[in-house]
């Protein structure tokens, strides 16, 4: 099955999943709580739209615990920024009517930022299904950074299909587990 039709699988998928409020603070206690995000002073981080995994509670604990958080913003050429924010009230409707940042301080980019990458699913060895954009693609493949996907238990896949541009995830989170991925990239 091509990417085009798991995409469509995959979103209907979640958003069929009951309970979500409950997933939700569970995987957001246990991001909370990976020592890479504790020792962490620079976190990018997604925000949630649709039936995506919330981060608002992320966002609003790490804001709170002192660290520089910063969200993307999508400009032309399916290029992508992170924005440093220091409140949720300082995002507005951006690209595609996803939430993004109304500042202009770019996210310094060290060996000490993680980021908290979405997805549609994941799957053990690090392959991501993203939205078909390659946004994150684009923007990982210049960075060596700490990458976490986070999403609910029943989107994680065995397998997924891999092209040679697909940039791998160390780790993934659900509400039911962590998944120390065995990407080489």
């Amino acid at each position: 099955m091509d990417k085009k039709e798991l995409r469509k699988i995959f979103r209907k998928k979640r958003n069929q999943i009951s309970g979500k409020s409950e997933k939700d603070l569970k995987i957001a206690e246990r991001v909370l709580s990976l020592e890479e995000v504790k020792n962490s002073g620079n976190i990018l981080i997604y925000v949630s739209y649709g039936s995506e995994t919330d981060t608002h509670f992320i966002i609003e604990n790490l804001l709170k615990s002192g660290k520089n958080v910063a969200v993307p913003r999508c400009l032309e050429n399916g290029i992508m920024e992170f924005i440093y924010i220091n409140s949720l009230d300082e995002l507005s409707a951006g690209a595609f009517g996803i939430s993004e940042p109304s500042g202009n301080y770019k996210a310094v980019i060290n060996q000490n930022t993680v980021c908290i990458v979405p997805a549609l699913s994941f799957s053990p060895d690090g392959t991501r299904l993203g939205y078909g954009g390659g946004y994150y693609d684009r923007f990982l493949e210049s960075e060596n950074i700490y990458t976490i996907g986070i999403c609910y238990d029943e989107m994680l896949s065995e397998s997924l299909p891999s092209e040679k541009h697909d940039i791998k995830i160390k780790k993934v989170i659900t509400e039911e587990r962590t998944v120390q991925c065995s990407a080489e990239r």
